[in-house]
């Protein structure tokens, strides 16, 4: 997905932050140089918003609802939860052994993870 140019209209396959697996994404809109800066999910209609190839916005759509936040499990990038606090979000970065970023909405929060 890197160094290809997508069309608007075009599918691909992108790990879904609502199904929590691998889905096929119909792209809607895309940058002058065919960057994806927006798809949905085909299975769950969760949209997803990016800006230079980094995820910054998710929306879920009808998606299973995601596991909520547990700070004692360890979490991958691209998996879903949902926090009482911040909702519905998406993994984007494990950065330490009990550190990761995830993406609500439109806002990236540092939690930790992994704590016993």
């Amino acid at each position: 997905m890197k160094n290809e140019k997508y069309s608007a209209g075009d599918t691909v396959a992108m790990l879904c932050s609502g199904c929590d697996e691998e889905t096929s994404h119909s792209i809607q809109t895309v940058t002058k140089l065919g960057k994806i800066s927006a798809a949905v999910c085909d299975t769950c209609q969760t949209s997803s918003t990016f800006k230079a190839g980094v995820k910054t916005g998710v929306a879920a759509g009808n998606a299973k609802a995601a596991k909520p936040y547990d700070r004692a499990k360890r979490y991958r990038k691209g998996q879903a939860m949902t926090h009482p606090v911040f909702g519905h979000g998406e993994v984007t970065a494990v950065l330490e052994l009990e550190k990761i970023d995830v993406l609500f909405g439109d806002r990236t929060r540092r939690l930790i993870h992994a704590q016993e």
